[in-house]
């Protein structure tokens, strides 16, 4: 790779490690927060299903301002959201609103849709034999969020006088460093840096790609139908962990978190050999590992309900949720021209985040009136949809895709 494409990547993974802080912050404490403050057990978890449908609603808006405006003010503009976000969540802890904590989440669920889109930054500038890699190591950034984030979150849960509100209060701090990176790093597209002449003869051969004629090549619903189920799956299940931990089974508020961080630590810590895996080995033999991680992790927590379970559970749950979603964000990258990649990622995106949103939203109703373990057999619905389809797409050359 060139120098500007290393720099490019280093920048993006740091500023990743700190924007994540909000997403790692409400993974762990969302839930708990969530019942203190909800009127009733069965919607504890709408706090963490707001910041999905923040992540839905963001999508594709996020795409346009981006397309308008370009990534660097979007990047940076996503921080201040996010910021207030964090503010106004503190205010709700502190004020006792349940309904304020709920649009404090949607905010910060908001940011998420834009660190979304950081990956696609990526993507772009380094050559397409390495966007498996490079992808798998801007994960590491979200990877040294969940190392550091658990512990500022309980560092300072006690800031001010009403708990978890320093949790909250220290996060626009963590973000800013990522806007001044943002401001030095050349954000550019692969299709704005190309010649005139290149960008016309791109969009000249894909002009009859209409998105529906995109949307119903096998590959390009494989890779969506991927990262959906491995994210449906996964938010299911982690936004109703700490309400079943913490609330249901009476587990303390650290095994809670530690769960949580060894969760997330399972979600990013593949990333150091997962983009290598894929590269070598093909995407579909990737995908095939990655739903059978999942499908463990729903039989280990069918099991029982001890600390132990919920980890083993939660690890192999973040494994096969980066297997997932790396493999199906590589095969969309690399099986879409160029001209029509934004389409089809706005079109991904919004797929994704809103099945998602509807696993964050369906969680605390299945959790009050299934228990866990029932919640978790409903969640084998996704990973069927994802083995048929996978069946389905038995002859497609899919490393070749992705090469």
């Amino acid at each position: 790779m060139t120098a500007g494409a290393w720099r490019v990547l280093t920048g993006m993974t740091v500023a990743t490690l700190l924007a994540s802080a909000g997403q790692i912050t409400l993974a762990t404490l969302s839930g708990i927060v969530g019942a203190q403050l909800a009127p009733a057990a069965d919607v504890a978890t709408l706090p963490l299903a707001a910041v999905v449908v923040g992540v839905a609603l963001s999508t594709l808006p996020t795409a346009m301002l981006i397309d308008r405006w370009g990534r660097r003010a979007v990047f940076i503009g996503g921080l201040v959201w996010a910021s207030g976000g964090a503010l106004l969540s503190a205010y709700a802890i502190v004020s006792d609103s349940f309904a304020l904590f709920c649009a404090g989440s949607f905010m910060l669920g908001g940011n998420m849709a834009v660190v979304a889109q950081y990956r696609f930054a990526v993507a772009d500038h380094v050559p397409v034999a390495f966007v498996s890699r490079a992808l798998g190591a801007l994960m590491l950034g979200t990877l040294g969020a969940a190392v550091v984030t658990p512990w500022l979150t309980l560092q300072y849960r006690n800031l001010l006088a009403v708990d978890f509100t320093g949790s909250f209060i220290i996060l626009p701090v963590v973000f800013a460093p990522a806007a001044v990176i943002f401001m030095l790093l050349p954000l550019t597209t692969r299709r704005a840096a190309a010649a005139p002449a290149a960008v016309a003869a791109a969009v000249a051969a894909t002009a009859g790609n209409a998105l529906a004629d995109l949307l119903r090549r096998r590959e390009v619903q494989l890779a969506i139908i991927a990262a959906t189920a491995g994210f449906g799956v996964m938010t299911l299940l982690m936004t109703a962990t700490p309400v079943s931990m913490h609330i249901m089974d009476g587990h303390s508020v650290t095994a809670t978190a530690d769960v949580i961080q060894w969760h997330v630590i399972a979600m990013y810590a593949p990333s150091l050999f997962s983009g290598w895996l894929i590269a070598r080995l093909g995407i579909r033999r990737m995908l095939w590992v990655g739903l059978a991680l999942e499908g463990m992790a729903i039989a280990v927590a069918l099991s029982g309900q001890e600390v132990l379970q919920y980890r083993v559970a939660l690890v192999l749950l973040g494994l096969g949720w980066n297997l997932l979603f790396l493999g199906g964000t590589t095969l969309l990258t690399t099986a879409v021209p160029d001209a029509a990649a934004a389409r089809v990622r706005a079109a991904n995106e919004s797929i994704m985040f809103g099945i998602t949103a509807l696993c964050s939203l369906a969680a605390g109703l299945l959790l009050a009136q299934l228990g866990w373990q029932g919640l978790n057999t409903a969640a084998v619905a996704l990973l069927a949809v994802l083995a048929l389809s996978l069946v389905r797409a038995r002859r497609l050359n899919l490393t070749a895709a992705a090469a």
